[in-house]
């Protein structure tokens, strides 16, 4: 069996299932698959860009204003305390800090570690067997 592939055009030669070798004895079926899309199988047209891949101009603003003016006063005003490094890096560090003490503070006996639980009380003795000597 032979088919064409889809981008070079090569014949690319395949073996018929068993069942119809043993039927044809060792005669191979020769047909070429083709698949259209488009006009004249074409699949990208060079001089009608706008066409083939859409009107991306359509959808943004190459320039101008993305952003109301209100909502980007606001993000520069949030985002002050955090424009610089060292404030960035303070941050973290006591949030980070913070959120280890509360767990070892809170979190810790909530999971019910045995450190937080106590010493445990000791066993009770095992019972005595009824006719065990001593």
């Amino acid at each position: 069996m032979t088919t064409k592939t889809s981008f070079l055009g090569a014949k690319v030669v395949a073996r018929a299932p068993a069942c119809a070798r043993r039927a044809h004895a060792g005669s191979y079926r020769r047909h070429a698959t083709q698949a259209k899309y488009g006009d004249d199988g074409k699949y990208f047209d060079l001089n009608d860009i706008e066409n083939t891949s859409g009107a991306w101009d359509m959808y943004g603003l190459e320039e101008g204003v993305k952003y109301p003016v209100s909502q980007e006063e606001f993000f520069k005003r949030a985002s002050f305390g955090l424009a610089r490094r060292e404030a960035l890096l303070g941050f973290i560090t006591l949030g980070g800090g913070g959120a280890i003490l509360t767990w070892g503070a809170l979190g810790s006996k909530q999971a019910g570690l045995p450190i937080t639980k106590g010493p445990a009380p000791p066993p009770p003795p095992p019972a005595e067997e009824e006719g065990a000597s001593k």
